[in-house]
């Protein structure tokens, strides 16, 4: 015993030393700032901290990002909390009357180039494992040290190729001019600060599933801002989201005075209350806000232009040291003020939880199957309950506002819809995400300013006051798909074309080396109808032995329902060796990219094809575009300030049957000129903005705008581009109007206004009849115009189906 006794003391020693000599520069090999840090040395420090530490951090592994690199949570606390991690978690998730610590989050380098974050989160970590360590007493703080750990590493490892030694200060080096398309997104080069609610990316989803496990009372995001700015902390600008209660605004006004104290006592300059509003909901501090939480952003000038050092417009000189000592400096204000106040926070909470009390108490949304599967599921990701009519649930009607058009109506609930409840914990989330009509305080805001799923998901949708429609608690749909060989050999197969399932089924067919074809007009069979667009697989096109196990394998791992036909004549419409009938050409996809394209709609084209397409595409930088030409028979044109309409090789490639895609403002290069079916109409003399004060130039400027603004549209469901749709809506981020010629498939309506959004005064009577997508003939190919982005953040789930039309159906 005494022999254990000892080698207990010995370690224990050992351990204490071990704590005692720990420093960041003793195990990076230099002080924090004056380098940047790799993500898997970032992950081994905090490995480190664990080892020196063992009894107040503790550290996870929560994912990996696209390209591999670890993505983790440091749980930092007292040892005695830190024991009992779970049983604390649990407290706070059941609301227990004894809970009383304040749970803190902090989340860094959400974009990857607004590097002082991770160095920073690194020091706060040590700091509050030692001299800040009372702080631990009332709070546990759960830190990420990097969300975007590709990203960041893309900047890091720009920096340490192009940075001198010494730094060199000047705006003009290398070193402070980041290549396209920069550190600030993430591998599908995806802003994640923009993507918390709809998790569409791999880091967004591991993460906010942990984050949802815990729902901290106080979350932090920690950006950087440009070189000339100062610190920016709370409290937010206007507008804030109706929804957020008193409290939340009265302690961020409490934080941002302690921040304050601290930044006047080093004479450091901040501004707070400008610029960042609390309103869109996919952000690093609203997404937390309407879950309850202090949900704040914190924004040091730097960015992805400071590097080590840099001078600013004033001829100060702006270090990454200085970058960290202004984070960590908040960051520990931030543990704190929570620390004071965690009875306070506890309590705010649980009452923001139980008081869930809005207009609209039940929303109603109905549609396929295949459509509601992709809201469902971003329902289940955000921990939202949801309830389905059943056979089981007694039909009522009720009355509700219709989101389509706008009117107070009786609706009566059918099997399948789903019933999405605000009285429950995600309420407030499933108010702000469903509501009707976003409320605005002030229209100067930083986003945009609609995102109503139904209009998003292309869902009938009904919102009702009362709360006592009942459904059975959702759990998977009632019945899978199961599709079996045929006894008999099938003359043909048939698919619906309704949704993003219908889509990767064609393109795994395809992949398989499937022939498929789709008719332009409709036909009936076996008391069937079948829509334009019907997937229609010949046995006689796809002589092989494994066809039917091929077609059925490739259905079920779609869940896509098959009809057969044992005939190729039709009871009513078009026969299969119709010309409506077209072979769908097994494509090959390129996406134009560099310096003159947005980043972001390269990404949302890139992800969308490999991810949810599962399909390869060629990412072709411009100055490679001649070169990709024979390759390719369908290209993209990205958003952006790229010019392609004059080059005669690009030309010729269309008019010999090339499909060319022009995406969002890059229509502007095509537009007014000769042989493109495109015009743009300018806004008329009288909306033009008229001499205002210097003080009020801002805010008269939104009146020419629109602000992400949803519309609705009218379409033409004959054409292909159309194809699986009865109705879309748009959103809407540019106020310019262009009218396209004979094919304009979608536009808005006459005397258009929009359903939800701020739109500016000058420019609401320019949008009628606005063109939104079609295309033109060009010789034997065709330009597709997709005038708004239908993929815009990738959560623009209607208009995805579009996209495939354009690809697969648009041939000439």
């Amino acid at each position: 015993m005494k022999r254990i006794l000892s080698h207990l003391f010995m370690l224990l020693l050992s351990m204490h030393a071990i704590a005692q000599n720990f420093t960041p520069a003793s195990y990076l090999g230099y002080e924090i700032g004056e380098r940047f840090t790799r993500q898997d040395k970032v992950v081994s420090y905090f490995h480190a901290l664990q080892t020196a530490f063992p009894t107040t951090i503790k550290v996870e592994k929560y994912g990996e990002s696209y390209e591999h690199r670890d993505l983790i949570l440091a749980f930092i606390g007292t040892p005695e909390n830190l024991k009992k991690l779970e049983e604390i978690r649990l407290d706070h998730i059941k609301h227990a009357s004894h809970e009383k610590l304040a749970i803190v989050w902090l989340s860094y380098n959400v974009h990857g180039n607004e590097s002082s974050g991770t160095e920073a989160a690194m020091q706060t970590a040590y700091r509050l494992l030692t001299d800040k360590s009372d702080y631990l007493k009332n709070t546990v703080v759960i830190m990420d040290p990097c969300l975007n750990p590709d990203g960041r590493d893309r900047y890091v490892n720009f920096y340490q190729q192009y940075g001198n030694a010494p730094a060199d200060l000047m705006k003009f080096a290398a070193e402070h001019k980041e290549p396209w398309p920069s550190g600030r997104p993430n591998h599908y080069l995806f802003d994640l600060n923009r993507d918390w609610a709809w998790m569409t990316q791999i880091e967004s989803e591991q993460r906010v599933k942990r984050y949802n496990q815990w729902l901290p009372h106080v979350h932090v995001d920690f950006h950087e801002q440009g070189i000339n700015e100062p610190y920016y902390f709370p409290p937010a600008a206007e507008p804030y989201h109706e929804v957020i209660t008193n409290w939340q605004r009265d302690f961020q006004k409490e934080i941002g005075a302690s921040h304050a104290s601290y930044f006047d006592q080093q004479g450091w300059l901040y501004f707070s209350k400008e610029i960042f509003d609390l309103l869109y909901p996919s952000y690093g501090d609203t997404y937390p806000t309407y879950n309850g939480s202090i949900g704040m952003t914190y924004e040091q000038g730097g960015s992805g232009r400071a590097g080590l050092s840099v001078i600013t417009q004033v001829g100060d000189t702006l270090s990454l040291k200085d970058r960290v000592a202004h984070h960590v400096t908040t960051g520990l204000s931030t543990v704190e003020m929570s620390a004071k106040n965690a009875e306070k926070l506890v309590k705010e909470y649980q009452t923001f939880c139980a008081n869930k009390n809005y207009k609209y108490q039940t929303f109603v949304v109905r549609g396929s199957q295949a459509k509601l599967e992709p809201l469902m599921s971003l329902m289940q990701k955000n921990g939202i309950q949801v309830e389905m009519v059943s056979t089981s649930t007694q039909e009522v009607s009720v009355k509700a506002y219709h989101y389509q058009n706008g009117q107070n109506e009786t609706v009566k609930l059918m099997f399948g819809d789903l019933l999405i409840h605000t009285r429950q914990e995600k309420g407030t989330l499933v108010n702000v995400f469903f509501e009707p009509k976003t409320k605005l305080s002030d229209s100067l805001t930083y986003d945009i300013t609609a995102w109503t799923l139904p209009y998003a998901y292309g869902l009938e949708a009904w919102a009702c006051e009362s709360s006592s429609l009942k459904g059975t608690i959702f759990s998977g749909w009632p019945s899978t798909v199961t599709n079996v060989i045929p006894s008999t050999p099938c003359y043909a197969y048939l698919a619906p074309w309704e949704s993003m399932k219908s889509a990767r089924f064609l393109s795994d067919l395809q992949t398989a080396g499937i022939t498929v074809y789709f008719n332009e007009k409709g036909f009936k069979s076996d008391k069937q109808n079948y829509s334009a667009g019907t997937l229609i697989i010949l046995r006689g096109e796809n002589k092989r032995a494994d066809f039917d196990k091929v077609v059925t394998k490739i259905a079920n791992e779609n869940a896509v329902q098959l009809g057969t036909v044992a005939s190729g004549f039709m009871q009513e419409g078009i026969d299969l060796g119709s010309s409506s009938v077209k072979k769908i050409p097994l494509a090959s996809i390129g996406i134009l990219m560099g310096e003159e394209t947005s980043s972001l709609n390269v990404g949302e084209l890139w992800h969308y094809f490999e991810r949810q397409m599962g399909r390869s595409v060629h990412l072709v930088f411009a100055e490679d575009l001649e070169e990709a030409l024979g390759q390719l028979s369908v290209i993209f044109v990205p958003e952006g300030g790229i010019s392609i309409s004059e080059n005669t090789k690009v030309k010729e490639w269309i008019q010999n049957g090339g499909k060319l895609i022009v995406m969002g403002y890059a229509v502007n290069d095509f537009a007014g000129k000769e042989g493109f079916d495109i015009t743009r109409i300018d806004a008329p003399t009288d909306s033009l903005a008229k001499h205002v004060s210097y003080s009020k130039l801002e805010r008269d400027q939104i009146s020419n705008n629109i602000i992400g603004a949803i519309y609705a549209c009218d379409l033409d469901p004959t054409n292909p581009l159309a194809f699986g749709y009865d109705a879309y809506y748009t959103l809407r981020q540019s106020s310019e109007h262009f009218e396209l010629g004979s094919s304009k498939v979608f536009q808005l309506k006459k005397n258009a206004k929009a359903d939800n959004g701020f739109v500016g005064y000058r420019v609401k009577k320019q949008q009628s009849d606005a063109s939104i997508a079609g295309y033109q003939s060009y010789g034997a190919g065709a330009i597709i115009y997709f005038i708004d982005n239908p993929l815009f953040r990738g959560f623009w789930e209607n208009g995805k189906l579009m996209v495939a039309n354009a690809v697969f159906f648009v041939n000439e």
